[in-house]
């Protein structure tokens, strides 16, 4: 027997095949073992059904060989029972009978066998049929686990948020998912055997889209599709070819993402990077690409660029008297007003604060610029009516153009700002095109920047403080130190003027490490009397921070002033970002390590906070103050004043609020979580002796109280 058996091949397996032969017999036992294992075939042996059940629940085979007559529980039961285990239910199950009887075989089918042979078993009939039924099992085990992995691949691409087609050659749906259904408004049973285009624009539709089927490979783009209800939306489509071994094209997988959120968050995004938070008008950055391209036009066609600066006059007074909100509308109103009096054509901008910038691309010779100034002129003759109140506002106007005044961009701007700076010399409300003499006023600038060279050594420099409330606690928090330059001239000269003059004139190094010096010294000696300051925040230029020295003289300046570094914070806006953020970055770390708390100021106005700000090791972000005054009047405003709030919880970062001047702006930042505020409404910018007297006056800081000041209530 051995002889015959070794004419058979063995399973190709790289490990034996299992055999679990089952007999009451231990003679036959053993020739049904050497049969077995002249296939290479593992044997395991059982004398009685139960011990059958037994070795099959601990190893299970891959074939079991059973006599069916057996004292106890026979080959029947032992059959049936095996074929219930879970294991049990696609091993082969080969019975050896000596019954010839067709009922008794009916019997053994019915127990759940796979096959029988009858006694006396034939050595070479025993292997074949062993063989045979082993590679059966082996491959319908194999289709069982791709049946299952086939249902598990259904199920997960069933699962995925996007959507997916699969079409023929003709574009006929055959299969599509339920997100994808979903995705256009249709039940997947609605797209089965339909033309693909039903999901597109009938304006998209390419009739020529089946001969491209021979060179068709994939591509990927965004397009437009459109919902069972009409509704467009855009999407995110990638496309692959389907193709047989010799080439033939079958049909086009294909999935699509709805992208209207990325395309809301990018338009966001994107106003955020080139518009005015405040008037929605193109900000400085757009500006300038505008005015490059319009350069380029003009000189390109031999036409001319008119350059308008314009600024509000005696706009100061109206933010002192009235509030940053209330001058933020004003804003808003003339930024109305000025949009009514240009041409489609040319770009009005807000350059920043109260000025404004209107380009002008014009034929060679035209006086369109003078045409536009009077009209803005006559427009702003009328009051403006802000919240039922009448309030009269005036423009200074300079004009400037190229290539008859200057040749380069700078230029164009510097030659208009000057011709503004001589409108208001003459009286304000009136436009001035730029001559060569004004350039005297060109001098008078060059004054100010040297009497800013003069004025720290002449002690023309101070510091003013206004406080910031826990909302939570409803306590002060802390101070910000607010930098006052009183010209003995000129009178107060605007933070807004004289830092960009500092910056350019390299002032701004000195400035701000007086600055510091002076806060660190000022918030040790409060904390030397007792005062629980929490901290005191100061704003620093990028001209600054981007110093690689920066951190180690901050250090320097803490340890000369006593101040443990969690006592300050330093502000900086998200411009510093724009040479080198990764150097930046490394510098604001060196900063965190010491210690020093760290705060985006203005946020939300500059183009790098969405890309920046989980990089940045900051403590705190400030929500630009025109977004709060948007509050109770501008859903745009409230809806970006939620989503910051919103991310900074996300971050685990806190959150203060710029310019709050109302309860009504109070509670809304509140109740979405809002950590701190600032503004009016807690009080005005004071001098040091001012806000400590204050501070004792109204919180008892002489009992060694904590700062309770008591919010107004309506």
């Amino acid at each position: 027997m051995t002889d015959g058996a070794c004419l058979f091949e063995s399973p190709q397996e790289t490990t034996r095949l299992k055999v679990l032969v089952v007999d009451d017999d231990s003679l036959i036992r053993s020739v049904y073992r050497e049969i077995l294992e002249g296939i290479d075939c593992l044997v395991e042996e059982a004398s009685d059904g139960r011990g059958a059940i037994e070795l099959f629940r601990a190893t299970p085979p891959d074939l079991v060989l059973l006599d069916l007559i057996m004292p106890g529980i026979d080959g029947f039961e032992t059959c049936r029972t095996l074929r219930q285990l879970e294991e049990g239910r696609t091993v082969p199950i080969l019975v050896v009978t000596g019954l010839q009887e067709s009922a008794a075989i009916h019997r053994a089918y019915e127990a759940g066998a796979t096959d029988f042979i009858a006694k006396p078993v034939q050595a070479d009939l025993l292997a074949y049929r062993a063989l045979y039924l082993l590679k059966a099992g082996k491959t319908f085990n194999a289709l069982v686990r791709n049946e299952a992995n086939l249902r598990l691949l259904r199920t997960a691409i069933e699962s995925l948020p996007i959507g997916l087609t699969i079409t023929d050659r003709q574009g006929k749906i055959t299969f599509v998912t339920p997100a994808e259904a979903k995705m256009h408004g249709y039940c997947t049973e609605e797209l089965l055997n339909r033309d693909v285009r039903i999901l597109a624009p009938p304006r998209l539709h390419n009739p020529a889209a089946g001969k491209r089927s021979e060179t068709f490979v994939a591509w990927c783009r965004e397009s437009v599709n459109i919902r069972k209800d009409g509704e467009e939306f855009p999407v995110q489509i990638s496309s692959v070819a389907v193709r047989d071994a010799e080439g033939t094209f079958l049909g086009v997988i294909s999935s699509c993402e709805d992208i209207s959120e990325r395309k809301r968050s990018e338009t966001l995004i994107h106003q955020f990077a080139y518009s005015d938070a405040l008037t929605g008008l193109p900000n400085r950055t757009l500006l300038m690409d505008r005015l490059k391209n319009a350069l380029a036009i003009a000189s390109r066609e031999q036409r001319s660029v008119s350059l308008l600066f314009l600024d509000l006059d005696n706009f100061k007074d109206i933010n002192d008297t009235k509030g940053h909100a209330f001058g933020d509308r004003v804003l808003i109103r003339v930024a109305e007003r000025l949009s009514a009096c240009v041409r489609e054509a040319d770009t009005l901008a807000r350059f920043g604060g109260d000025e404004f910038i209107i380009v002008q691309l014009v034929e060679e010779g035209e006086n369109t610029a003078s045409r536009t100034a009077q009209r803005i002129l006559d427009a702003f003759r009328r009051p403006l009516d802000i919240d039922g109140e009448r309030i009269d506002v005036g423009f200074s106007i300079g004009i400037a153009c190229y290539p008859q005044d200057v040749q380069d961009l700078g230029g164009l701007l510097r030659s208009a700002d000057t011709a503004m700076y001589r409108a208001k010399a003459l009286g304000r409300h009136n436009y001035q095109t730029f001559a060569a003499e004004m350039n005297e006023e060109v001098l008078e600038k060059v004054a100010l920047e040297s009497s800013l060279r003069m004025a720290l050594d002449n002690g023309e420099f101070s510091v003013a403080y206004q406080s910031q409330w826990d909302l939570q606690r409803e306590s002060c928090c802390g101070v910000e130190a607010l930098l006052r330059w009183s010209h003995p001239r000129l009178g107060e000269i605007a933070p807004q003027r004289f830092i960009p003059l500092a910056e350019r004139g390299g002032q701004i190094h000195s400035l701000g490490e007086w600055t510091l010096r002076h806060v660190c010294g000022q918030a040790s000696s409060w904390i030397l009397a007792g005062l629980p300051l929490g901290r005191i925040a100061v704003n620093i230029s990028g001209h600054q921070l981007n110093r690689p020295d920066f951190p180690r003289c901050l250090a320097g300046i803490l340890a000369e002033a006593g101040l443990a570094p969690a006592h300050l914070e330093l502000e900086f806006t998200e411009k510093v970002l724009m040479a080198d953020a990764g150097k930046t970055i490394e510098i604001l770390q060196a900063l965190k390590d010491m210690g020093v708390k760290l705060s985006i100021d203005g946020f939300g106005t500059g183009f790098s906070s969405l890309s920046y700000l989980k990089h940045l090791p900051v403590d705190r972000i400030r929500i630009d103050r025109s977004f709060i005054a948007g509050i109770g009047h501008d859903c745009g405003d409230e809806a970006i004043v939620k989503a910051i709030i919103t991310l900074a919880h996300n971050l685990n970062i806190r959150v203060l609020g710029e310019g709050v001047e109302t309860r009504e702006q109070l509670d809304f930042l509140r109740n979405l979580g809002c950590h701190e505020a600032q503004g009016f409404l807690f009080g005005k910018e004071m001098g040091w002796a001012e806000i400590e007297m204050s501070w004792r006056e109204n919180a008892g800081f002489s009992e060694g109280l904590d700062l309770q000041w008591s919010v107004p209530r309506t």
